[in-house]
């Protein structure tokens, strides 16, 4: 782990879990937010972390292992290091990050400057996008709440998905018909096999059945 923390030193590091983004997160009673004042100096329920706690992963195509967590809301991939929090630079040298607990990785895409879960690796990749925004609630939901001018939290949005191949990155198709025209020199193949396997395009299980075999 001495190379990569001598890697990661290199880089700025993340103070205080934001350094210049100079919020709190604030997992405690909601408390009133003053809407005059910047939404990110506010203490905001939730977490922007896809995994709140550092989870052990093994870094780019090395054996070595580092506690790491992904910022969902600001997308990028931070780990800790000799009790600091670092930011892991977005580039090809450090674009892989195995979780040893999940088994799903997290991948670094040079074409959109981003983070994603690959649930499928080969020729066509499968990834998914996590995001989290902020999301600020007017008024309490509770009427003896003691929150009477809302606060600011932290939301989980719903994943989409896309489809890496070996030239661009593409959004998943929301019909058959559109997955259908990315690949024209298999659409009798793959509209069989859509209609032997009651392929939905919206579920999670049927995208992965539909890239793995178009990796066949």
């Amino acid at each position: 782990m001495k190379k990569l923390i001598l890697f990661i030193l290199l880089i700025s590091s993340v103070t205080a879990f934001y350094g210049q983004q100079s919020y709190k997160i604030y997992t405690g009673p909601l408390l009133s937010v003053d809407r005059n004042s910047g939404k990110l100096e506010q203490n905001i329920v939730g977490t922007p972390y896809f995994n709140v706690n550092f989870m052990s992963a093994i870094i780019g195509n090395t054996n070595e292992k580092a506690p790491i967590r992904y910022d969902a809301y600001l997308d990028r991939i931070e780990v800790l290091a000799d009790e600091k929090v670092y930011e892991v630079p977005r580039n090809e040298d450090v674009s892989l990050f195995k979780f040893e607990m999940l088994n799903t990785p997290i991948i670094y895409i040079k074409e959109t400057d981003g983070y994603y879960f690959r649930l499928v690796d080969g020729k066509n990749q499968l990834l998914k996008k996590e995001k989290i925004k902020l999301k600020e609630v007017r008024t309490s939901i509770e009427p003896n709440s003691l929150i009477k001018e809302g606060y600011i939290k932290f939301e989980k949005q719903n994943p989409t998905y896309f489809i890496k191949t070996d030239e661009k990155v593409l959004p998943i198709p929301k019909s058959v018909k559109e997955l259908l025209s990315i690949y024209p020199a298999h659409k009798e193949e793959l509209e069989a096999f859509i209609k032997e396997n009651n392929i939905k395009m919206k579920q999670e299980e049927s995208l992965i059945k539909v890239v793995k075999f178009m990796n066949k």
